[in-house]
């Protein structure tokens, strides 16, 4: 008789899986428990830290909801019309924009040095008492006041207005009424059981949990209150006070003071914290109950959790759980279906939030996130509506795929749904602003196009709109591919140009009108590629000032024309000044002037046969400009405003900048020429009154793009200095160059 007994592999399974169980059951209870001794132990320490964090969270709130205000009464910050235009100029500007600013604001209002007010509403009073407005030299919230337009106490977000010279102007003001501002923070409640408590410098209440108390002052329940301000806070070992409420309560009370110079006091009921760590005991041991049970249930049911859990992310790959929309593999393969329908057309439309990563970051994920919502209830209502299909993509962006009937038809009913959908995002809290990439679907010509390369193309225009806030939206076309194509390749081989010398220097020589001959010369440069052939500086100067390169350009030019001059010193040839442009994004003086002297210091040449050419219209501002020009002064060189007369240059610079020459631009005398090749006679007259003005500034005059003996004839008349043009010379080679001056000298 065989005595071995056969084992159900089924019951073996099921003792195992008790015996494993049971002990996980009691090593649950061990950790509980000495977790649960050591909570206990500590919870009076974290008490105290967690109570600070608390109201650290109610101060940022309120921190956060006041810079809002902020930054909406900012967006109608005209800084040049404050500083210059009347009260009354102003109030104009105040009335026009009111409707743009925050819904809270119940008033704009702006006080001139008089103590003037001039009121949105239309209202000017001459001498009020509102002295606060001249409290601050910066961005400042007042206490609480009354005004008499209002029922109810306000608060006041003022913005100093300041002259150019510096000297205070005003204030721009704009009024909160105060129970606004408590409905606001009645949003941000945290924890029922804490009493929030916000209080104005002078010890009036702002937010109270008794709304009765709004506006009036802080009076102390108890002889062991404190004042509320920082001071008496510090001077606390715990970090709070306890005191009693009017009903004998233990009361623990928290402050904290605000930027704007409020105080917050967070206050707990001792007997409610009593209450949590008693819950926190109980639920200590109920919890180790219950997760005993579910660590035997889910040793039982694993294989149906993992089921589930398949299951949940297949619902996750098809939604999107912030929004609710289709995720964009769901847009995807939805939208193929669409597009294989017969000879339909379809508009793809992928849209974003301009800077919305800076968004996020500065206001945090739950700002951000409930800006995507918002945004996504936006554009889903607005693609229904014309019976398309939705998507979210990545961060802030999404796929709408529309049905059309003609191209022209569907961007005006475009420019229209965006119109509307501006209006509906500007009354949002915090402003933002969208962009569109468009491209279109036509089954003749695109019959082999798939949904991802419409989402590549329309993506591909968006990203040429970049960071133009005029500019809202783009159309792929094929135009648009061979520019941006064009300019990767010349970014492409910029770097490599420089190494293999394939930019040179031309020189367009200047000519003394009062004699017809060369006195100088301005550099300029060209390239040449073996693949795009030459290339005139039009096709790749704009490029290189957005990508940064031009800078380095820049130097390349300077040690070429300085090689050259030492040349023709050394060979003992004449030699004139030369003028070097200096692009825009020259934008820290110190850093130009120390390369600029280090390179010019390798070579032997006077700084007298060097011409820097300035623009107005560069990154700095005039005084930086100043800066700038007084330093190559100091070391020889001269200075010369490019493009003087362009629409960018301005003769309030000429009094502030010291420069040596303006230089009048080209299109001056090229809008004043008639087609006969004559000067038009009012123009004529002020060009004339431009040179005299320069002659009695004690400025030199140049004018670019002279092209006929009439405009020669023209300028030598009103005594104007040099000319340089096609009618004397086009930009000539080195040795060319040369040659000109032998000829012309």
């Amino acid at each position: 008789m065989n005595t071995n007994k056969t084992i159900n592999p089924n019951s073996a399974k099921f003792v195992s899986t008790f015996i494993i169980g049971f002990l996980s059951i009691l090593l649950v209870v061990s950790i509980s428990s000495a977790t649960t001794r050591k909570a206990l132990k500590t919870a009076e320490e974290n008490y105290i830290s967690s109570c600070k964090q608390l109201l650290e969270g109610y101060s940022k709130s309120v921190q956060w909801y006041m810079e809002n205000y902020h930054t909406s009464l900012d967006s109608i910050f005209y800084e040049e019309l404050l500083a210059t235009k009347s009260g009354d100029e102003i109030q104009k500007w105040i009335i026009s924009n009111k409707d743009f600013v925050h819904k809270d604001f119940k008033m704009i209002y702006f006080i001139d040095e008089d103590n003037s007010a001039y009121f949105s509403d239309g209202n000017i009073i001459k001498g009020t008492d509102f002295t606060f407005s001249k409290n601050s030299d910066s961005y400042y919230v007042s206490d609480i006041f009354t005004m008499t337009s209002f029922e109810n106490p306000v608060i006041a977000l003022e913005e100093p207005v300041f002259y150019k010279d510096g000297r205070r102007r005003g204030t721009l003001c704009a009024v909160i009424d105060i129970y606004t501002f408590q409905q606001l923070t009645d949003k941000i409640q945290i924890n029922t059981n804490a009493n929030i408590y916000l209080l104005d410098r002078k010890g009036k209440f702002i937010i109270n949990d008794n709304t009765d108390y709004i506006g009036k002052s802080f009076t102390p329940p108890g002889q062991e209150y404190k004042k509320l301000t920082t001071q008496s806070v510090a001077s606390q070992k715990k970090g709070y006070i306890e005191t009693q409420d009017a009903n004998g309560q233990l009361v623990d009370l928290y402050f904290t003071g605000l930027p704007f110079g409020w105080t917050m006091t967070l206050g707990l009921y001792q007997k409610d914290i009593q209450q949590t760590y008693k819950n926190q005991t109980k639920g200590t041991i109920y919890s180790i109950i219950i997760t005993s049970i579910i660590l035997f249930a889910l040793i039982v049911l694993e294989n149906y959790i993992i089921d589930n859990f398949y299951k949940k992310q297949m619902i996750e790959a098809e939604y999107d759980p912030l929004t609710k929309m289709w995720t964009r593999q769901r847009f995807e393969k939805e939208a193929t279906k669409l597009l294989r329908h017969g000879n339909t057309k379809y508009m793809l439309i992928e849209s974003d939030i301009k800077g919305f990563k800076f968004i996020n970051q500065n206001y945090g994920e739950k700002v951000a996130d409930d800006m995507i919502f918002f945004y996504s209830k936006l554009l889903n209502s607005f693609t229904h509506e014309f019976n398309g299909i939705i998507g979210r993509g990545y961060a802030d962006h999404f796929y709408s795929l529309i049905k059309v009937t003609e191209v022209r038809k569907a961007m005006t009913t475009f420019r229209e749904t965006m119109t509307k959908l501006t209006e509906e995002i500007r009354k949002y809290e915090l402003p933002f602003f969208p962009k569109f990439g468009i491209t279109f679907y036509m089954p003749r010509a695109n019959s082999k196009v798939t949904i991802q390369t419409l989402i590549g193309q329309a993506s591909f225009a968006k990203s040429t709109i970049k960071d133009n806030m005029l500019t809202q939206y783009s159309i792929y076309n094929s135009r648009l591919l061979e520019q941006i194509n064009k300019e990767h390749a010349i970014e492409v081989g910029m770097e490599s140009a420089i190494e293999n010398k394939e930019f040179f220097v031309m020189y367009q020589p200047k000519i003394a009108l009062s004699s017809d001959k060369v006195v100088g010369a301005e550099a300029l440069v060209r390239w040449y590629n073996k693949d795009m052939g030459l290339l005139t500086p039009d096709k790749f100067i704009p490029l290189f000032e957005r990508n940064g390169f031009i800078t380095k350009l820049d130097f390349y030019v300077y040690e070429q024309v300085f090689q050259f001059l030492e040349r023709q010193i050394n060979e003992g040839n004449q030699v004139l000044p030369i003028s070097l442009n200096m692009s825009r994004n020259h934008s820290k003086p110190d850093k130009f002037m120390h390369d600029f002297l280090t390179l010019f210091r390798k070579y032997k040449v006077p700084s007298y046969l060097i011409q820097l050419e300035i623009l107005e219209r560069s990154v700095m501002d005039s005084n930086t400009l100043q800066e700038v020009t007084n330093m190559l002064h100091k070391e020889g060189f001269s200075v010369a405003m490019d493009d003087f007369g362009s629409g960018e240059s301005s003769l309030n610079m000429l009094t502030n900048v010291p420069v040596d020459v303006l230089k009048f631009d080209r299109n001056f005398l090229l809008s004043s020429t008639t087609e006969e090749g004559s000067i038009d006679k009012k123009s004529a007259r002020f060009i004339e009154i431009l040179i005299e003005l320069s002659k009695h500034l004690e400025k030199e005059t140049v004018f670019e793009g002279v092209e006929t003996q009439a405009q020669r004839d023209f300028l030598r008349s009103i005594h104007c200095d040099q000319a340089q043009g096609y009618f004397y010379s086009k930009p000539l080679s080195e040795q060319d160059f040369v040659e000109f001056i032998k000829l012309h000298s």
